[in-house]
């Protein structure tokens, strides 16, 4: 993955100093794929003990923030841009698209792709990850037509079908104007 952020270069290099294996995460990595600017930039960060730790490291650059001990996410702050830290979640969270479960290991400098969404954008195919999971938020029929529309992608067939199912539902109908904006 190129990446052009040369400030977020050094600070990947100084979590690897401290024995960490930062890992991008998510839209900067599909972005990257699709030859788009990157806006933001989310780090897991594994081989570190607590947020203290990584608060510490981070700090030499920038303002630290962290957003919450439940989320485990710190954030930091520079002049023109912010940088999502976070430990991996206990629960395995799994995005919603296979387009956004892709990581780089920046350290070891290989794509970790256990769903194919390198395959997806290469075929121009937005295709969902889990049934179960995708069904849960109402929200992520917004966000397959977003992408859809903003990718040029085509929708996966399977995937139709469960907005279609979502559509159907009293909670899609009852989504806030908040969370739709």
């Amino acid at each position: 993955m190129k990446i052009n952020d040369i400030f977020l270069k050094k600070v990947l290099n100084k979590l690897i100093e401290h024995k960490a294996t930062p890992i991008l995460v998510g839209g900067c990595v599909r972005d990257s794929f699709l030859n788009i600017a990157v806006k933001d930039y989310d780090v897991e960060v594994y081989g570190l003990n607590t947020l203290e730790e990584l608060e510490e490291i981070l700090k030499e650059f920038g303002s630290v923030n962290l957003v919450g001990k439940s989320f485990g996410i710190v954030k930091l702050s520079t002049k023109t841009m912010e940088y999502d830290f976070s430990f991996p979640r206990l629960e395995n969270k799994i995005a919603d698209f296979t387009i956004n479960s892709i990581g780089y290991d920046y350290k070891n400098k290989i794509y970790l792709d256990p769903f194919y969404g390198l395959k997806d954008i290469e075929e121009r195919i937005l295709r969902h990850i889990d049934d179960d999971t995708f069904t849960e938020d109402p929200l992520r029929v917004y966000r397959a037509i977003q992408f859809i529309a903003r990718f040029d992608f085509v929708l996966d067939i399977q995937t139709f079908k469960l907005c279609k199912q979502i559509v159907q539902t009293d909670e899609f109908l009852s989504l806030s104007k908040e969370r739709i904006y």
